[in-house]
């Protein structure tokens, strides 16, 4: 099996943020509906777990500063989504959502 380039590294980061950031649009097309906690968690959860599984696949070859900075943002976004997450497994749906400007930073 060959190794994973930076460029095939950024690549799934940028993945893996993409699936994040459509978890965030179901949170938010899904606030002030508590009948929708169930799915909203569960897509959630599974994007979070797409993430850290390719964060986990990036091999120390592969990680380069661009790699490092982009793997950097996509934590941050994951940690992001995780309070939202927790938010609606509490039933707190008062928490704004109002932050989501800067997500894309590199």
């Amino acid at each position: 099996m060959s190794e994973m380039s930076s460029g095939t590294a950024l690549r799934q980061l940028h993945q893996a943020q993409a699936g994040m950031k459509k978890a965030r649009q179901f949170l938010r097309m899904a606030k002030g509906q508590p009948e929708k906690a169930p799915s909203v968690l569960k897509a959630g959860w599974e994007s979070l777990a797409q993430c850290n599984r390719l964060l986990a696949a990036i091999p120390l070859a592969a990680a380069d500063e661009s790699v490092m900075t982009k793997q950097l943002a996509v934590q941050r976004y994951a940690t992001a989504l995780l309070v939202r997450l927790r938010r609606v497994a509490r039933n707190d749906f008062a928490g704004a959502d109002d932050d989501d400007t800067g997500d894309d930073d590199e």
